[in-house]
């Protein structure tokens, strides 16, 4: 049975040193008591006892206090010594007749320390045990007329006894509902503060986001937070195309990253679609509850839809997955858009990026690239080739009578000329192959790994194309137009990029010297 009141975690004040205060004074009280003669009879050495044994019990208590060993000890030597010392000098200094002493104050004090440090039962009985020693200690001194006064006595210790038990009770209750409310409010500061850095950490990052000006990039370095930072059991980036259809551009699942594009059903992923389409964030807390939304892992259980929107144009989504039903609060939902707006300014940028990066080197007109990156172009696949041993070759395509074409329909006539050209050239040739104006009506194609019998081939198609193809020139009707080619591969015309060039350049006059609309390899 439970004997103290816990009292270990406590915002009061404690009595301790309020109580050996209290004691002190007693002690000299009561030793001004004796010294100054007022005690019955002559012999006082057990008077003088007492204030030696009482000095004895405070050092004990001092010592208590100072941690030495329980101090809940303390207080019960100090209850079961007023036991045994109030009564004894109550029975010695009591007035006969109206059965008064100087020391009856003193039961207060062992009741109120009894209603304060033990728990109900236990300060029923010391209050109990008070009561009936002072009965006993009195019993000879009082007679019937005086019994009422007795009574009284008694019943200001019961009435005292129940109201410190009840102060104390209250103040008890009163400080646990505090420290109940200061734990809270500690917990609430502890999770502001580890959000608070959390967000540092994630702005942080999503500045290193701005600066990045490849998507690929970009989407790698998103993946990275959601994974390093925000530590998701399962997340993805999802794209939108420019015809509306929706798919995976990488995605955590099984442990591991996936960056190989994956399409999505929208009609088994409505849920993707109505986000993408409202530019609203979803929490989703039990997926087993909702059929319009396929997860990554088969043990999700809640999940969190936000758009990368920018300028109100939303291109994409990020997806985090949990295996916790209701797992993700407000807060996660608020961190996750910070990370997908981010997203969405960089993919903007590198988009903006890109942009000006073609125009810098694609020619206006044709949509080709231009000269200078077709030397920056042709110096590194001729490097590389020197540097795995592999074939290279260059194409030099010229209109024929391109100036007398000029001169008789216009130049509006003769750009059209030009741009309908760039798009036969392109249709015959390979994604890998780069395609550059050269200068004028002159147009070169560099041929990575390719020998110089396949160049022939790819030059003798193009040739082949713009003669059958009919240019529509407006008010001037159908327009015939050819074209001479030379080509020229390494390394059998040259190890340098500029003899590429000369040879082929040469191959191509040669072919304009032998008729025009020909291919000329040398």
């Amino acid at each position: 049975m439970k004997f103290f009141l816990d009292r270990h975690k406590t915002l009061l004040p404690r009595v301790d040193v309020i109580y050996l205060l209290t004691r002190t004074i007693i002690l000299l009280s009561l030793g001004w008591y004796v010294l100054s003669g007022r005690i019955p009879g002559e012999d006082h050495t057990l008077f003088y006892f007492i204030l030696g044994t009482f000095a004895v019990h405070l050092a004990f208590f001092f010592i208590a206090m100072k941690g030495k060993f329980d101090i809940k000890l303390g207080y019960l030597s100090a209850i079961v010594y007023d036991l045994i010392l109030v009564p004894f000098l109550v029975s010695q200094t009591v007035c006969i007749g109206d059965a008064y002493s100087p020391f009856f104050p003193l039961f207060f004090v062992t009741v109120s320390v009894a209603a304060y440090v033990l728990t109900f039962w236990f300060s029923l009985a010391a209050t109990i045990a008070v009561t009936l020693s002072y009965a006993v200690s009195v019993y000879s001194a009082v007679t019937v007329n005086y019994l009422f006064d007795v009574f009284m006595r008694i019943g200001f210790i019961w009435v005292y006894h129940f109201a410190i038990l009840y102060a104390s009770d209250y103040m008890r209750r009163s400080e646990g509902r505090l420290l109940k409310l200061f734990n809270t409010l500690n917990m609430r500061t502890s999770e502001l503060e580890k959000s608070q850095a959390h967000f540092e950490m994630i702005y942080e990052n999503t500045r290193i986001l701005a600066s990045i000006l490849e998507p690929d990039a970009v989407v790698k370095e998103v993946m990275r937070i959601m994974g390093s930072i925000l530590q998701y059991r399962a997340y993805a980036v999802i794209f939108k195309d420019k015809w509306g259809n929706f798919y995976y551009r990488a995605r955590f699942q099984g442990g591991q990253n996936n960056f190989h594009l994956k399409a999505i059903d929208v009609s088994r992923m409505e849920l993707i679609k109505k986000v993408a389409d409202i530019g609203e964030s979803i929490i989703v807390k039990d997926t087993l509850s909702r059929d319009d939304v396929r997860t990554l892992d088969d043990g999700t259980r809640s999940l969190m839809i936000v758009p990368m929107t920018s300028h109100a144009h939303t291109n994409g989504l990020l997806t985090a997955e949990s295996d916790e039903v209701n797992h993700f609060s407000d807060r996660d939902l608020q961190m996750l858009s910070v990370v997908a707006r981010s997203a969405a300014l960089a993919l903007e940028n590198s988009e903006l990026h890109k942009k000006t990066e073609e125009l810098t080197i694609i020619d206006e007109l044709t949509e080709a690239y231009n000269y200078r990156y077709f030397v920056q172009k042709l110096q590194e696949e001729k490097r590389r080739a020197s540097r795995y041993d592999l074939p290279l070759s260059l194409i030099m395509v010229d209109i024929d009578w391109f100036k007398k074409l000029n001169d008789t329909y216009g130049h509006e006539v003769g750009n059209f000329v030009l741009r309908k050209l760039s798009g036969i050239i392109q249709r015959c040739i390979r994604d890998v192959d780069v395609f550059a104006r050269y200068g004028g009506e002159e147009f070169a194609i560099i041929l990575p790994q390719t020998q110089q019998r396949e160049a022939a081939i790819i030059a003798e198609r193009i040739r082949e194309e713009v003669e059958k193809e009919v240019f529509e020139a407006r008010q001037y009707g159908k327009l015939k137009v050819t074209v001479s080619v030379g080509v020229s591969s390494y390394p059998e015309n040259g190890k340098s990029q500029e003899e590429l060039v000369a040879v082929a350049d040469q191959a191509l006059y040669q072919a304009k010297g032998e008729g025009k609309n020909a291919v000329c390899v040398i």
